[in-house]
């Protein structure tokens, strides 16, 4: 199974001076994400899905669509047994 890096946490700032966190935890069934630590803005995604984001706000940054975009600390992922596990170095 390949493996996927994404990063544990975002944070980024609209044009309009808006501050946004991002913050994910991975559990066995997938990745749990929480916005601005609001109950109302979390939910479970694929590693796959929280990489193409950072993707999409790198592409927002560099076309200063948004005027910052930063990223935590890089996980690797696989899910070679059925289940999403971290790859420890």
């Amino acid at each position: 199974m390949p493996k996927i890096t994404y990063h544990k946490s975002h944070e980024f700032t609209t044009n309009d001076g808006s501050e946004f966190t991002f913050a994910t935890q991975l559990y066995k069934v997938g990745v749990y994400g929480i916005l601005n630590n609001d109950a109302n803005m979390q939910g479970n995604f694929k590693p796959q899905e929280v990489k193409k984001m950072e993707k999409n706000l790198q592409k927002l940054l560099d076309t200063k669509k948004i005027k910052s975009f930063k990223l935590g600390i890089p996980i690797t992922v696989t899910d070679e047994s059925g289940l999403w596990e971290e790859i420890k170095n």
